[in-house]
């Protein structure tokens, strides 16, 4: 819990006014069972590594492969309408992602960069590999041009906000928390980013 509450701009989202209830349960500390969904995955996709999209799909489908099903595999990523929507999903948020980016956010954590972000980058690679190889593409969206223009066309304007984002979220958390400007800037960001990647939670 507390690589995501530094690796994401979660105390951010926390002080905004989202949808009809609070980020976490009233009365409740800050413990991840207490942290509602959406706060939860809108928080990693504005840190650009939307993880709850797609960790663990990496390593699903390698023990899948190891138990000798790969073949299975590559037929139900063919045939079967549902398990290819799934991957299909998997790679429109892989995507969306940064994942240089979502490094700069996992070095405000501090030693749990260290700690965690390697695992996040090895599920990644691995995830990617497996979609490619499943789903036989060259790059991710091969299938889909018009959503991977669309990403193309838009990522030029939301990296930066990122970029930004990662530098006041610091200066913030610096402070105390007590900057209000440095807020508002990084709630424009949160706005920026959100409608720039077309995901929220």
């Amino acid at each position: 819990m507390d690589y995501f509450r530094t690796a994401t701009p979660i105390d951010v989202i926390e002080r905004m006014t989202l949808g009809s209830r609070p980020s976490r349960r009233l009365g409740q500390d800050a413990a991840l069972g207490n942290l509602r969904a959406i706060p939860w995955v809108f928080a990693w996709s504005q840190a650009r590594a939307v993880i709850p999209g797609w960790y663990g799909v990496g390593s699903g489908l390698q023990a899948a492969v190891d138990a000798g099903h790969e073949q299975t595999l590559r037929e139900m990523a063919r045939d079967w309408p549902f398990f290819r929507t799934f991957l299909d999903d998997i790679a429109m948020v892989l995507s969306k992602g940064d994942i240089t980016i979502a490094e700069q956010f996992s070095k405000l954590s501090g030693e749990l960069h260290g700690r965690f972000f390697p695992q996040v980058q090895r599920e990644l690679e691995l995830t990617r590999h497996w979609l490619l190889a499943l789903m036989d593409q060259r790059t991710l969206l091969d299938h889909d041009a018009r959503l991977a223009l669309s990403i193309r066309l838009r990522n030029p304007y939301v990296d930066p906000i990122s970029v930004l984002q990662v530098d006041l979220l610091q200066r913030w958390r610096a402070s105390g928390r007590e900057d209000d400007d440095l807020l508002r800037a990084l709630v424009a960001c949160v706005n920026g980013v959100s409608q720039g990647v077309q995901n929220t939670g």
